[in-house]
């Protein structure tokens, strides 16, 4: 079954909305949001390849929401929409990330044309379309965030808690591996996707060396250099994902068995940052409802940014 592109359409004119779903909905599966927190909620369950975000709306501007996106680590296509040619806001947007900017009244075949770069035509499109993908469902916070951050290194990855958000992420995309947290859970996600290998980790205590072999198999089903994950660093990865990200590269290496020195070698040389910045991802993936419940309540982008894969 071919999978279409899903839009968030963002406007706070419900006139917008309707023509959006209407230009788009013959080849895009068309989300709408009335304002930037409501698009924020969006982006926190769903997976999307193009946001549409108006420039000018009630509370949380299209510029608020762009760097709360950036600083909440979702990464995603905007483009900026605006009813007014306003070359200072559009090259701000670009700085803040934005893949494009529209100005109303807009072309329709423009409009098309953008979102078929972006999703079909464009090398990132392309290359993240072909990046393998995992699913990991799991109630456990630290084995989520410490998994999730770091198979982020290998492709890409939805992290949920429960099998409705699973569902949902089902319902866009088939993983090339869901990681499940227990038996019932992966019994149920057979139900709905019965070809996707599933594997199961049993937090606290998942062999996490197992684990991360089985993933690197399904993914390299897709992509044949998929790098593993030897020596040290699954130990690293399951002493983090334990304590929840509360440590130190100095626990870490005493943990495992080498000097601060050559971890921080091998580590980084696997991982493509430090012991440090992932133990800090970790955390950062954690807390990142919290954070975004304090961004739709007070409109302040607080949280630190993930550094860009």
């Amino acid at each position: 079954m071919a999978i279409r592109p899903v839009v968030l359409a963002v406007d706070d004119d419900a006139r917008v909305l309707d023509a959006y779903q209407a230009i788009l909905e013959t080849r895009c599966e068309v989300l709408t949001a009335p304002d930037g927190r409501a698009a924020l909620d969006v982006l926190q369950q769903r997976t999307v390849d193009v946001v549409l975000l108006d420039m000018l709306m009630p509370g949380m501007n299209g510029l608020a929401v762009l760097e709360a996106l950036k600083r909440l680590g979702i990464e995603t296509n905007v483009v900026m929409v605006s009813g007014m040619n306003d070359t200072l806001s559009a090259l701000e947007a670009l700085r803040l990330g934005a893949s494009d900017y529209l100005s109303k009244p807009f072309d329709v075949a423009h409009l098309h044309r953008v979102i078929r770069r972006l999703t079909e035509d464009g090398a990132a499109s392309v290359r993240d379309r072909a990046l393998p993908h995992a699913l990991i469902i799991s109630d456990n916070a630290g084995l989520r965030a410490g998994l999730a951050v770091a198979l982020r290194t290998r492709g890409r990855v939805d992290a949920v808690a429960d099998t409705r958000a699973a569902l949902a992420v089902l319902a866009r995309i088939r993983p090339d591996v869901v990681v499940a947290s227990d038996e019932a859970v992966a019994d149920e996600i057979r139900g709905h996707a019965p070809h996707v290998p599933i594997v199961v980790a049993h937090a606290p205590r998942a062999d996490f060396d197992a684990l991360l072999r089985a993933v690197v198999e399904a993914f390299a089903a897709r992509h044949a250099d998929v790098r593993g994950f030897v020596g040290p660093v699954p130990r690293v990865l399951a002493y983090v994902c334990a304590h929840a990200g509360r440590t130190s590269i100095e626990a870490v290496a005493a943990t495992v068995g080498v000097s601060c020195a050559r971890l921080a070698r091998l580590f980084a040389d696997q991982m493509e940052m430090t012991v440090t910045e992932y133990v800090t991802h970790v955390k950062l993936e954690i807390d990142r409802p919290r954070l975004a419940k304090m961004l739709r309540r007070d409109g302040l982008s607080v949280a630190a940014s993930y550094r860009a894969r």
